[in-house]
């Protein structure tokens, strides 16, 4: 699976990318839930400037998890 560049566009941007990225092996409304999670988890916990980036991190930490334990 590629690693992309995190997007710059907020949470849908990063649920967007994370949605394509792990298309066919974790389910879109997953990916949305981990996304949301981790922006709850994050917020607060790292500049403003880097939660785009930090968001995308952890939530495709955790996905690549899920596909993993689920394949």
């Amino acid at each position: 699976m590629p690693v992309h560049d995190p997007p710059t566009t907020g949470r849908r941007g990063v649920t967007r990318a994370l949605t394509e990225e792990f298309a066919g092996l974790v389910p879109p409304d997953v990916v949305g839930s981990e996304v949301a999670a981790a922006a709850r988890e994050l917020r607060g916990q790292v500049p403003e400037g880097s939660l785009d980036e930090m968001l995308h991190r952890l939530a495709s930490y955790r996905l690549r998890g899920w596909a993993v334990v689920r394949r």
